[in-house]
């Protein structure tokens, strides 16, 4: 589970790319004419190349009047701002950024002008797994520069402002719960690994993407858990589920995952003992509405495709549900409960779901397009369940544990038991 990510390799490549982009200009940028901008005159955009690509891609941009200065200069893709490697004044070097939406309008702003191109960027998206944070040192934590930063991951959420937030507990060891247990946010921007909370044992982070607000899950009691408000720079506030004074209620806080549904707001946990509970983020008030044979369980997910349908990944340990994928509607969950993937001793099979096999699966959230993506944890490597129900390995080489960046043919994972929440671009997004 040392498997983390980095997002910015492929700027060695760039700025090797630019020089050589700055050799093949035309004679009038060799001797720096007319390279600066002038607000006095219009900037003009002719071309860009390619016309379509993925994170990161290495887009050359044509025109006039850029300047040389990328400090002022401003690219988008979409809504999504660029970084700008390099300019000529006539050329200008840029990545792709993340997430911008399949078809991409690129506009050009310096100074008070803007413009935008005629013709649109595609943007495709890719499996590939890079590190931004973290050295493979599971005996240590240091927070800081994401280059010199050390720490032992073990579950992960995205928000929607691309804050990473992790909790700790290593070292990573199968099982192990020893080590450092903090729980600790990445800020990309600022290259920074922040330490929100020392010494507490937490579970998996989920992130309520209205609001903002991310819950964390602890052991201390049945109801305890930990709330991370934006709005209050993400300052730790404890909080307790308010139980009804009569019903089913679970004897001991082993809760792993939670989930906001998005069609009614309310977070989803379930519990070691079988209880799935739903509580209002508002009230704490909490309600019972199934309870499933005991086992621990990892994953919860919904997904844009199946409103109210809650995707449960469970653990080898869970009886007749062990190494399984199963699901229920928590609309009507009396009626509902299935067990949708296919052995129970564990194993690693691809194909229909109903026939496919997996050992340990952890973590599991859903893209925007409705795939399901499993951190399938002792088959060290990264399932996806498509929205026809076909299971397919993406990334890593099934039961061989490493660490290793790349895509589907290099990546290799130890023991990831953590997903963040969208894979609409897996290079720019974490794995643990």
């Amino acid at each position: 589970m040392k498997k983390q990510i980095t997002f910015m390799k492929g700027v060695v490549w760039a700025l090797a790319a630019f020089l050589l982009v700055l050799v093949s200009c035309d004679k009038d940028d060799q001797k720096g004419t007319g390279t600066e901008y002038d607000p006095s005159k219009p900037i003009q955009l002719t071309t860009f190349y390619p016309d379509s690509g993925i994170y990161l891609e290495q887009v050359m941009l044509e025109g006039s009047n850029f300047g040389t200065d990328p400090e002022k200069i401003r690219v988008y893709f979409n809504s999504k701002k660029a970084a700008v490697i390099g300019s000529t004044g006539k050329r200008m070097y840029v990545l792709a950024p993340r997430l911008p939406g399949d078809t991409c309008i690129i506009s050009v702003a310096i100074g008070n002008d803007s413009l935008v191109y005629d013709k649109t960027f595609r943007y495709f998206s890719s499996v590939t797994v890079n590190t931004i944070a973290g050295n493979g040192n599971q005996d240590d934590y240091q927070d800081g520069d994401l280059s010199q930063s050390i720490l032992q991951p073990r579950y992960i959420c995205v928000d929607n402002e691309d804050n990473i937030f992790i909790t700790t507990r290593g070292p990573y060891e199968f099982g192990g719960h020893n080590g450092h247990m903090h729980i600790v946010r990445i800020d990309e921007e600022n290259n920074e690994l922040i330490t929100i909370m020392r010494d507490v044992t937490a579970n998996i982070p989920a992130v309520d993407l209205e609001t903002g607000i991310v819950t964390i899950l602890t052991e201390t009691t049945v109801g305890s858990f930990i709330s991370l408000d934006p709005k209050e720079m993400w300052a730790p506030r404890f909080r307790e589920m308010k139980w009804p004074p009569d019903g089913d209620r679970p004897g001991e806080g082993y809760k792993h995952s939670v989930v906001v549904n998005p069609v009614d707001g309310y977070v989803y946990t379930r519990y070691y003992h079988g209880h799935i509970v739903k509580m209002d983020p508002r009230t704490y008030e909490v309600e019972t509405i199934f309870k499933t044979e005991q086992g621990d369980s990892y994953g919860l997910t919904f997904t844009p495709l199946e409103p109210n349908i809650l995707y449960i990944s469970f653990w080898g340990n869970s009886g007749v549900n062990a190494n399984s994928i199963c699901s229920i509607d928590v609309s009507n969950p009396q009626n509902s409960f299935k067990k949708l993937s296919g052995s129970t001793s564990g194993g690693h099979r691809d194909g229909p779901l109903e026939v496919s096999q997996f050992r340990n699966p952890s973590q599991i959230y859903s893209d925007a397009d409705g795939n399901i993506y499993v951190a399938d944890c002792s088959n060290h490597c990264i399932r996806r369940i498509t929205p026809e129900k076909m299971v397919e390995t993406v990334l890593g080489m099934p039961g061989t544990a490493g660490w290793r960046d790349g895509g589907k043919a290099e990546a290799l994972f130890n023991l990831p038991r953590a997903l963040p929440r969208t894979y609409t671009s897996m290079k720019t997004t974490p794995i643990i």
